[in-house]
């Protein structure tokens, strides 16, 4: 018998005929339903082995979150650290310290360094706080003054760090009004035990 080449279309029609036949009889809601009902135990079999195992895997990684917390807390809150005493030395906050000998030097620019910095330590200590806001003008506006004593001294030495932030070399800066802005901000940190 030889091999005879011809083009079958009633064929293909129905392949094509079957296929969309299938693939509209497993997209039947109904037929979803006699499935789902069918397949129930064992649905409910493997949801709950996936919930156990998503459990212990949420437990997991918040053990370990716990950690990381812990380590965070211990490299980045050492950036204000209060003033506490151990084996009779006080631990000297190191920052404020060097906010100290840049006010003390005879450099304009360290005093302009020295305002600025001890604004990022009250800004940083508003975030510890609670405040939120874009800036520290914002954090400053949600305080009460029933809870933050020298609130009016927080301002008065953030007004002072805008005038030199935003007018730059532009601004005379004395020695005195220097002093006085980094006095400002001592009181406030002495208000909260940050020095």
């Amino acid at each position: 018998m030889e091999n005879i080449d011809f083009l079958n279309i009633q064929q293909i029609y129905y392949w094509i005929y079957l296929l969309i036949k299938n693939f509209f009889y497993y997209l039947n809601p109904i037929r979803w339903a006699d499935i789902y009902i069918e397949y129930w135990p064992l649905l409910m079999l493997v949801s709950l082995f996936i919930s156990a195992v998503l459990a212990v895997g949420l437990f997991y990684l918040r053990q370990k979150m716990k950690i990381v917390l812990k380590k965070d807390a211990e490299v980045f809150d050492t950036i204000i650290s209060p003033t506490v005493e151990e084996k009779g030395q006080p631990i000297r906050n190191k920052r404020w310290e060097r906010i100290l000998e840049y006010i003390n030097s005879a450099s304009p620019s360290e005093w302009r360094l020295a305002i600025l910095d001890a604004d990022v330590v009250l800004d940083e200590m508003m975030d510890k706080a609670g405040y939120r806001g874009e800036g520290l003008g914002e954090k400053l506006k949600q305080v009460e003054k029933s809870d933050f004593n020298t609130i009016n001294n927080a301002w008065e030495a953030h007004k002072i760090r805008n005038m030199i932030a935003h007018e730059g070399s532009d601004v005379i800066l004395t020695k005195r009004t220097a002093k006085k802005a980094i006095d400002l901000y001592r009181q406030v940190f002495e208000e909260f035990k940050y020095i």
